[in-house]
């Protein structure tokens, strides 16, 4: 199965807009009030207010998985995890599995902790290309993070991106991801209806698969319906022997 590397524009314009959207961010996290307004401003300017509170008990999250038929060069071939809804309008998703050819130290080669690094960046939809955000585990609860299910997170956040690549923790495992998905309220149904999606509930761990080239078929196969449809007989009931109707 062949890795998507979707990505609008070329690499170089890429790299070279999330570096300038990370110093602006790094420069402002100098103060920690103001990093952690810019923050929130992202954040409710997706998602609304910040929603930290979940389901400790939730270890399933919603995808979105595009149907064979869908040809949009964003999105053929995507899965899609849904983020939690927080009483906005919008609805907003990432895509987890088309990595770049982007590493995340040719994105980010004057910060420290991050320019040996050779993991790939992920592209996470077409909205907001040049804004980098880290999908990540975490023991204990991290400021200025949105938390997706149990103890994964999401984060914009500069330094809290910086600290969990720096982390030897193995449970750490962040996943960076360039832009996202959204949808205006009834565009996402309409393209339901239309027989653009499945929708499925599955195993937020997915989101760091070490195979994202697999994630789309086997995912699609559980959640298309079946080619066949199997008829159930009812069972075979013994015809009653007729009685002989003796001569009055």
């Amino acid at each position: 199965m062949k890795v998507h590397k979707a990505m609008p524009g070329s690499d170089q314009a890429i790299i070279a807009d999330s570096r300038g959207v990370w110093k602006a961010r790094k420069s402002a996290g100098r103060s920690r009030g103001l990093a952690s307004f810019l923050l929130a401003c992202v954040l409710s300017g997706m998602l609304g207010p910040m929603a930290r509170a979940a389901d400790e008990s939730k270890n399933k999250l919603e995808f979105l998985i595009a149907r064979n038929q869908v040809n949009d060069p964003f999105f053929h071939h995507s899965v899609v995890v849904m983020l939690p809804t927080t009483g906005t309008v919008l609805i907003v998703g990432l895509i987890i599995n088309k990595p770049t050819r982007i590493t995340i130290g040719k994105l980010f080669p004057d910060i420290p902790e991050l320019k040996s690094k050779t993991d790939e960046a992920f592209f996470g939809g077409p909205v907001d290309i040049r804004t980098p955000s880290i999908v990540f585990k975490s023991a204990s609860t991290p400021e200025n993070a949105l938390k997706l299910y149990g103890d994964v997170y999401l984060t914009f956040d500069p330094d809290l991106i910086s600290k969990s690549f720096q982390s030897r923790s193995s449970d750490s495992r962040p996943r960076l991801f360039l832009g996202r998905a959204q949808w205006a309220p009834g565009q996402l149904q309409n393209e339901i209806r239309r027989g653009g999606w499945y929708r499925l509930q599955a195993e937020g761990d997915l989101i760091f698969s070490s195979r994202p080239e697999d994630l789309w078929p086997t995912l699609h196969a559980r959640a298309a319906p079946s080619k066949y449809i199997q008829y159930r007989l009812p069972p075979r009931i013994a015809p009653v022997p007729r009685q002989k109707i003796s001569a009055m």
